[in-house]
C-alpha cells in the first residue's frame, strides 16, 4: 500500500487535501492513543529491540510471544533472551495458556483515533489476544491521518481471504450491566506502541 504524502510546506495530499506533516501525524497519534490508555514510545528502528525488552522488564513480564509478521524477529528474540525473557511460540497460546507479553507488527496507525491496524495470520492473532502486555511495532512512515485510509486497507485485506484484521485502540475493555469498566478481561490489560522514527 502506498504511503501517504507528507510535507511541512502545506503541499497537497491524496484527493487534493492539504498534506499533514509527518511530525504532526506522530503528535496527533500519540495524543489520541493516550486518550484510549495506550502508551506510545518513540524510538529509532535500531533501538526497537532494546526498548521492547525494557518495556517488558518494567512490566515484570517473564514470557513473551513474537508474531511471525514482525520484521527482524531474530534481533528481537536475541534482545529478549538477553533480558532474561523466555519466548513462547504463538501457536502454543490459548485463552487458558497466555504469555505475559506479546509483540505484533502494525500495517498502519491512524492519527485521528490513536488506533493501529493489525493484519494477522490465525497464529499471530493469538499474540494480540492471549497476552497481558501487548507491544505493537509501528513504522513512522505508516501513519495516516484518518480512518478512511484504514478502511481502504481493510477492504484490500478482505479481498484476499483468509485474512484476520483488527483496528486496535487501547487495551481490552469490558463493562457490566452497570457500566463498570474492567481492563484486560478478554485480551491485553496494557497496550504499548513503539513508533519507529527513522522515516521508514
Amino acid at each position: 500500500m502506498a504511503r501517504p504524502e507528507s510535507s511541512s510546506s502545506g503541499g497537497a495530499g491524496p484527493g487534493g487535501a492539504p498534506a499533514v506533516p509527518r511530525r504532526d501525524l506522530a503528535a496527533a497519534f500519540e495524543e489520541q492513543a493516550a486518550r484510549v490508555v495506550a502508551i506510545v514510545h518513540r524510538t529509532p528502528r535500531d533501538g526497537a529491540a532494546a526498548h521492547a525488552a525494557q518495556i517488558f522488564r518494567e512490566a515484570a513480564c517473564r514470557t513473551v510471544a513474537l508474531a511471525d509478521a514482525v520484521p527482524e524477529r531474530s534481533v528481537l528474540a536475541q534482545a529478549l533472551g538477553e533480558a532474561g525473557l523466555s519466548l513462547v511460540p504463538a501457536r502454543d497460546l490459548r485463552p487458558t495458556r497466555r504469555a505475559d507479553g506479546g509483540i505484533s507488527w502494525a500495517k498502519l496507525g491512524v492519527a485521528e483515533t490513536g488506533s493501529t491496524l493489525l493484519h494477522s495470520t490465525s497464529e499471530d492473532r493469538r499474540v494480540e489476544l492471549c497476552v497481558d502486555v501487548h507491544l505493537v511495532l509501528l513504522a513512522g512512515g505508516a501513519l495516516v491521518p484518518t480512518l478512511d485510509a484504514a478502511f481502504a486497507a481493510l477492504r484490500a485485506i478482505g479481498a484476499r481471504p483468509p485474512a484476520y484484521a483488527s483496528l486496535v485502540s487501547g487495551p481490552s475493555r469490558s463493562a457490566d450491566i452497570e457500566r463498570q469498566l474492567t481492563i484486560g478481561v478478554h485480551g491485553p490489560r496494557a497496550l504499548h506502541v513503539l513508533l519507529l522514527e527513522d522515516g521508514s
